[in-house]
């Protein structure tokens, strides 16, 4: 592996008592993106070189409507890369709320909020095809009022500790898997994979299921063992930042090396005060 390769994958290497903040959050000026400022820079350089991910705090929301929100976080995301157009099927998929609620407020709940949503577990983005973006942008429009922090773990990390502690499953986790049913959606590749000298990750274990079921094709006992390897580090709290994203916080990662996940939350009954983030994939 070239020495460069080298280096940047020691910088992808963290967990939550070993990554400063300074690595990661960004205070735009006013006057940014329309005066450069040395954000951009900053910013490619934190998903290329550094953690894998960044958050641009207190972007400027302020009479600005959700798809406006969603806007905006299209036009940030194309300063790390080049945005991919929408995927889904879905007309809002680029804006993400709760459910609609199908009951009035329960007793009790404050402020009328009786949504709630479970936690999500920690993932990378697949949005084919042709193959998983390299960027995902996620803007808070507006944060829940109780919980749905975001939960974000190094990939590399994630490897080293199975090299460490599950060395014989990490041959399994190279080969390849199955990921999705969705025809438009689903494709075939390994968890860890390396492209030019450096370690890239992919893992859904939801996805990977459902690309096995669909495809007729049961995960086999090595895979299984391999995947609930995964999921072991993965219950180690220790490895993860833990983010309330404010409103105007955009966090921007690197989908091939940081996974993301998502705490439970309850929202408010009023769609209009519902939790909302605005999503974009770049390239």
């Amino acid at each position: 592996m070239a020495e460069e390769a080298v280096a940047a994958e020691r910088l992808h290497l963290w967990d939550r008592a070993t990554l400063e903040e300074d690595a990661w959050l960004i205070h735009p000026p006013s006057s940014w993106p329309a005066t450069e400022s040395g954000v951009t820079g900053r910013l490619r350089s934190a998903l290329s070189d550094g953690p894998g991910l960044v958050v641009l705090r207190g972007l400027p929301l302020a009479g600005l409507s959700d798809q406006a929100g969603a806007d905006l976080c299209r036009s940030v995301v194309s300063l790390a890369g080049t945005p991919r157009p929408h995927e889904s099927t879905a007309p809002l998929d680029h804006l993400l709320t709760s459910a609609r609620p199908n009951r009035g407020p329960a007793p009790g709940d404050p402020d009328g909020a009786s949504v709630k949503a479970v936690a999500l577990a920690s993932h990378t983005d697949r949005a084919g095809p042709p193959r998983p973006p390299r960027v995902l942008a996620l803007l808070c429009v507006r944060p829940a009022p109780t919980g749905g922090e975001s939960l974000l773990v190094s990939g590399h990390t994630v490897h080293d500790r199975l090299a460490a502690d599950r060395p014989e499953v990490l041959p399994t986790l190279y080969r390849d898997f199955h990921f999705g049913a969705e025809r438009h959606l689903a494709r075939t590749g390994p968890v860890f994979f390396r492209a030019d000298g450096r370690l890239d990750v992919q893992y859904n274990r939801y996805q990977i299921e459902r690309g096995h079921d669909a495809a007729g094709e049961p995960l086999t006992p090595a895979q299984v063992e391999a995947l609930d390897a995964v999921d072991e580090v993965l219950d180690d709290e220790s490895l993860f930042l833990r983010l309330a994203l404010r409103r105007g916080d955009l966090l921007m990662l690197n989908n091939y090396t940081v996974l993301h996940g998502r705490t439970s939350f309850v929202d408010h009954h009023d769609p209009l005060r519902r939790r909302c983030l605005a999503r974009a994939w770049a390239d």
